[in-house]
């Protein structure tokens, strides 16, 4: 058994795990979801368990997607740990490392960051693999033409680079009104009307107060 506290970014294991040398994540993820899924991932890769831990997340993310209640139940500040212990081993086998993963979770209150763990787990997988997705999130649908441009300029520039593959998704969101966000990793280039017209009004309710 291991357990697994995250202080200042850094990872400590005990319970009878030897110290092992830290495999480098092929991606640098922030946030809590991020240093989990980190944890999670190194720890996968001691024990050269990555695809097995890969496909425990898979699994217990379509229960999720099916049971919207499943998550209400895992965040739920009502249900004590030991209802949600047994709440996670009721939902199917899964490797060594990633029950008490989310022991460790269950133990830190952090059960309602199961959803974000998972999908940056996935990100570190795909990276693993050469693997890197962008979403363009535009207010109407691009075409073929318009996402390959947005691919070019992200390999050509430079700010994707030592990648296999380049993924990119279109993700419709009218609320932004025009241009796009383009998001992969933890980054995310705002480069839509909505941002500008906030700016814009940012300025001019600075300019009135003074």
């Amino acid at each position: 058994m291991f357990r697994q506290t995250l202080r200042a970014g850094k990872i400590q294991f005990a319970r009878g795990y030897a110290s092992v040398a830290r495999t480098k994540a092929p991606l640098t993820l922030f946030g809590i979801d991020g240093k989990y899924a980190t944890a999670l991932f190194q720890a996968a890769a001691s024990k050269n368990a990555l695809t097995t831990v890969e496909g425990d997340l898979l699994k217990l993310d379509e229960q999720l997607s099916k049971d919207a209640k499943l998550g209400e139940i895992f965040s739920s500040p009502l249900l004590n740990k030991a209802a949600k212990e047994k709440l996670i081993d009721s939902l199917g086998k899964k490797s060594e490392i990633t029950t008490n993963f989310f022991k460790t979770l269950l133990e830190n209150n952090r059960m309602a960051e199961t959803r974000g763990v998972i999908a940056a787990y996935k990100s570190l997988m795909e990276a693993h693999r050469g693997i890197v997705s962008v979403v363009v999130t535009s207010a109407n649908a691009l075409n073929s033409k318009d996402l390959k441009q947005v691919k070019d300029n992200l390999t050509k520039g430079g700010l994707i680079k030592d990648f296999k593959e380049v993924n990119v998704v279109n993700k419709i969101n009218p609320s932004i009104l025009g241009g796009m966000v383009v998001e992969f990793g933890d980054y995310t280039i705002d480069m839509s009307v909505a941002s500008r017209l906030a700016k814009i009004e940012k300025l001019l309710t600075d300019s009135i107060s003074v």
